[in-house]
């Protein structure tokens, strides 16, 4: 008996089916969080895409090492929220050093949360409790992450209203956490050198306080290069000498000052000044050599 091919007439041969790629596993859903600050400090991570068995919310302080400083890692339990979200809270009790602080979930913090909605009201011109100053900001960081900003001072100077005049600045501000006495002053100090020019202090109720910094003493030596001068207040007058307090403006929603809180700039023969605001929102004065204007 012959066996029938495919070639012969009315028999069919059955293709092979062809292979299918094995499926790739599903993307787990992106993390995104909307956060909620409160005045004294905490903060509310309202989370969507961490649906995981034992998923926590963690924040790490960015340069610091949780396996030689267990503080500069802190883990939130995330707990089931409305729909499908999870929540974590962060209550002002718990301390966070002064820094940055970078949001991550996952057992091992391997998963970014990209920040959502960000509420920060409560934030504004807010007036602090007595004792130790906690201010934390939830921001965007440039690579699309969430981080949250940390401040954490006890007594604290807040800078408030800035006036330019011809030669000079007037800052007035808030101390907390400490008593104006009399013979209060304001230093500015050179950054990275020894000399410090002092002014007085004016003060008012409620800590309130304001001075006057002329910038032509700060550039009585030669301005061959930017100087920062940092602004500090000493509350009493020595001796012994008082512990001088940094100047700056940490009690609002702003996390980096220095591209918001722009002031106009003073120019005199050589160099030029003008108040600003440093990456850490403390508040100094900047000199720069005046250009030297080209030659027709």
């Amino acid at each position: 008996m012959t066996r029938a091919t495919g070639s012969e007439p009315g028999v069919r041969r059955t293709p092979r089916p062809t292979p299918r790629p094995s499926a790739r596993p599903a993307a787990r859903p992106e993390c995104v969080a909307d956060c909620i600050a409160d005045s004294a400090g905490g903060i509310t991570f309202d989370v969507t895409g961490a649906a995981e068995p034992g998923a926590v919310l963690i924040l790490r302080r960015r340069g610091g090492d949780p396996a030689a400083h267990p503080d500069d890692e802190v883990r939130l339990p995330l707990t089931e929220s409305a729909g499908s979200r999870l929540r974590a809270v962060l209550p002002s009790t718990v301390v966070l050093a002064e820094g940055h602080w970078d949001v991550s979930t996952g057992a091992a913090g391997e998963r970014p949360v990209r920040p959502g909605s960000r509420d920060v009201r409560a934030l504004v011109d807010r007036t602090p409790g007595p004792g130790r100053i906690a201010s934390r900001v939830p921001y965007p960081v440039d690579a699309g992450k969430l981080a949250v900003r940390s401040w954490l001072r006890a007594p604290h100077a807040e800078a408030g209203a800035l006036r330019c005049e011809p030669g000079s600045a007037t800052i007035e501000g808030v101390l907390y956490g400490a008593e104006l006495g009399q013979g209060a002053v304001a230093e500015a100090r050179l950054r990275g050198g020894k000399r410090v020019h002092r002014v007085p202090v004016t003060t008012a109720g409620g800590g309130a306080f304001a001075f006057t910094v002329p910038y032509g003493p700060l550039a009585a030596g030669e301005v061959g290069k930017r100087q920062w001068w940092d602004l500090w207040l000493l509350p009493v007058s020595g001796p012994p000498d008082p512990a001088a307090i940094r100047i700056s403006r940490i009690l609002d929603d702003v996390w980096d000052k220095r591209a918001v809180f722009v002031y106009p700039s003073h120019g005199d023969d050589g160099w030029t000044a003008v108040p600003c605001y440093t990456g850490d929102n403390d508040l100094c004065v900047r000199l720069d050599p005046a250009p030297v204007p080209s030659r027709a």
